[in-house]
């Protein structure tokens, strides 16, 4: 592997995991990569924005298309100078370019990109370019989306906790959850980190707050718990984009919009291939929200029994460990399992197993929908150890089988059952 890359071996992939291409013939590395790899495939150049998930996102759905076109994608990290940019081009002489601005606020770098097939993905639409074409993402939808989530709750008032360096996509949100609010009757104000504190106190609770992205909700959470207020129960917090390494750190879970990043992914890839075949033209397309992943921040539910909310989280937290039991869920509301379920079905009308298969069924779902797992792959990571009863319980609630629910058209989102939580 050192020295050759053989017929029988993988290219090593790249930091995120991603890349892996089975190579046919035999070539020393360094004569395969700057002089055959052009030869063998179309080779892409990606220009990475940010490392976090939504990042992670993107560069699945580019991966999945570039398998099925024979594509070899190679990615150019955030940090590349002008320098390092045009040294990337003239190496790779690539057949395209993937370039995603999210993280930029600037002029569309058109002059890197003169005479090659190039799609921008997230570039400002304030200053669009006026050479290649571009894919935006519906912020306003996604905001609109967490704030239909707030007004649900009949929050007393409303807020908006921005980025604090500035980008194109952060006045949208601000905005939907702006209208959001006006549209309830109830106050807004836009919080900042030097008056947090102070701003979170005045405002009228229970209260909304809505965070740019999960990072910022995160600071606003922080600055809650801080004061000594409850979430959700004073205050409900939402956040957009999903990132499990925010929204599942806090106690109650932060519920968070999940924008369709992996299919932007994809239709960045369907856009270029129409440059590189000469029929695309310079215009604007939108991505917009995949689902809203609702936890603990916003699940207030006033009047439940604190030991049935804690069950609650429990479930939703451990359901699709296989180790998961009745037993498990009345330890942690601490106390018997006669007295756990009967608390349970009182305060939410339905069942312990109810609430257990329902959170593995949403699972099952989600997977299906956004992967290409095999059925018994699916069965194990949604916490179950039987396929024949894995299979029977989702024909029974989803009204088809899990291969049919996975090869249906238009299945971007997870149905959605009247729940407690």
């Amino acid at each position: 592997m050192r020295e050759f890359f053989h017929d029988t071996n993988i290219i090593p992939p790249d930091a995120a995991g991603l890349l892996s291409y089975r190579i046919e013939k035999t070539y020393p590395i360094g004569q395969f990569f700057w002089y055959n790899l052009p030869r063998i495939m179309k080779t892409i150049l990606f220009f990475q924005s940010t490392t976090r998930k939504s990042w992670i996102q993107k560069l699945t759905g580019v991966h999945r298309f570039a398998q099925e076109h024979d594509w070899f994608v190679q990615v150019v990290e955030r940090f590349a100078t002008a320098s390092d940019i045009r040294r990337m081009l003239r190496m790779w002489t690539p057949a395209g370019c993937l370039v995603d601005r999210a993280s930029s606020g600037g002029r569309a770098p058109d002059a890197f990109f003169r005479g090659i097939p190039a799609v921008y993905l997230d570039q400002n639409p304030e200053i669009p370019s006026s050479e290649h074409p571009c894919l935006l993402h519906d912020s306003a939808a996604c905001a609109a989306l967490a704030a239909e989530e707030l007004v649900r709750c009949d929050c007393r008032s409303y807020a908006y906790l921005g980025l604090e360096r500035k980008v194109h996509w952060d006045r949208p949100r601000q905005e939907s959850i702006k209208t959001a609010a006006e549209a309830a009757g109830r106050p807004f104000c836009v919080l900042r980190r030097n008056t947090l504190r102070d701003d979170l106190r005045r405002m009228p609770k229970p209260c909304g707050i809505l965070g740019a992205n999960d990072y910022c909700a995160m600071e606003a959470y922080h600055a809650v718990v801080t004061l000594g207020l409850s979430v959700p129960e004073e205050v409900r917090i939402a956040g957009i984009d999903n990132d499990e390494n925010y929204c599942e750190t806090i106690p109650p879970g932060l519920t968070s919009v999940e924008p369709a990043f992996e299919m932007a992914g994809r239709h960045l890839c369907e856009m270029l291939a129409e440059e590189m075949e000469g029929a695309g033209n310079v215009r604007t397309e939108h991505y917009g929200p995949l689902r809203i992943v609702r936890r603990g921040s916003t699940n207030a539910m006033p009047g439940i029994d604190a030991k049935v909310r804690h069950a609650l989280e429990h479930i939703r937290r451990h359901a699709c460990e296989a180790s998961l039991s009745l037993d498990a869920v009345a330890s942690a509301m601490g106390c018997s399992r006669s007295l756990a379920t009967s608390l349970f079905r009182k305060e939410t009308g339905r069942s312990i197993l109810d609430e257990i298969h329902d959170q593995r069924f949403q699972k099952m779902c989600e997977l299906l929908s956004h992967g290409t797992l095999p059925i018994s792959m699916v069965v194990q990571l949604s916490g179950y150890e039987s396929d024949g009863f894995a299979k029977r319980l989702f024909r029974e609630r989803a009204g088809m089988t899990m291969r049919e629910y996975r090869n249906q058209s238009g299945t971007p989102t997870v149905p959605q059952r009247n729940r407690v939580t």
